[in-house]
């Protein structure tokens, strides 16, 4: 997997997801201690804070590291609806519609403002340029693409299918899809009043390759550049899979040349295990 743990353009996505999970730990603490109170708990604050601890905190038994395993039930990490206060779920049915209908309008009336039609233009030109370099692309095939929560890629690299997915400024690709026999629930529309409507689909997964945040080098801000980025981390990713220079080869030799510890494969730059 490609490590970007050490990328220093990283650290502010770092500091902004600590600051929101201290936001939301205090936001929930807050919301449970006058619950306890309400019961007679001697102490409210301090039994919140277990209650979170209990439920959103669990490391590994040798490490003593935080899991992140979506396996386990966690606080908001973002202000979106306002770390689930300002949820939809709380709101009555005319509520929604009412929101629905102010929304859908403001949509509409900003789509006809000429701020609206530059970046129709804009997106319209950046997907004529994502066309055309796909087109000068041997083994390269990109079949959806688009979104912003989440950020999502679909193709093919070399023979290899791909999963590309961002989300608050983490992303990752997933390599080899195959059917994984688990379903998800996706949402198919909304009705006028809010309600939300779904349906179940199967779930292709793959091996995850390489992961990291946006401020990873070469990440991009265009189409065209983020397909570069996906395509050029797959493929260092096969290179680097395929290269045996590396596998059980004797490297003493460049380490004399070198006269230092050999950590990185001279070819394909794979990180070396390390005693």
């Amino acid at each position: 997997m490609t490590d970007y743990a050490d990328d220093p353009r990283a650290d502010d996505h770092r500091e902004r997801i600590a600051r929101a999970r201290s936001e939301s730990r205090r936001r929930y603490r807050d919301h449970l201690a006058p619950v306890f109170d309400q019961h007679g708990v001697a102490e409210p604050g301090e039994l919140a804070e277990a209650v979170l601890d209990a439920l959103f905190v669990w490391r590994y038994i040798d490490s003593g590291e935080r899991c992140r395993c979506s396996c386990h039930p966690r606080l908001p990490e973002s202000d979106l609806h306002d770390y689930g206060f300002g949820c939809v779920c709380i709101r009555t049915s005319e509520d929604r519609r009412r929101a629905f209908e102010e929304r859908r309008n403001g949509i509409e009336e900003f789509w006809r403002s000429p701020e609206a039609q530059r970046i129709k233009a804009a997106e319209m030109a950046a997907e004529a340029e994502l066309q055309e370099w796909l087109a000068l692309q041997n083994g390269v095939s990109v079949h959806s693409h688009g979104g912003w929560a989440p950020e999502v890629w679909r193709g093919d690299v070399d023979g290899h299918s791909f999963y590309f997915r961002e989300r608050h400024d983490e992303w990752s690709i997933e390599l080899d899809l195959r059917p994984s026999g688990r379903f998800v629930r996706t949402v198919a529309g909304t009705d006028e009043d809010g309600a939300i409507h779904c349906e179940e689909h199967e779930v292709n997964e793959g091996d995850v390759i390489a992961s990291g945040t946006t401020a990873s080098e070469c990440y991009g801000t265009t189409p065209v550049e983020r397909a570069k980025f996906i395509v050029d981390t797959i493929r260092i990713h096969l290179y680097r899979q395929a290269c045996t220079h590396h596998r059980g080869g004797d490297l003493s030799s460049v380490a004399a040349i070198l006269r230092t510890e050999i950590r990185w494969c001279p070819v394909c730059g794979t990180r070396l295990a390390t005693q």
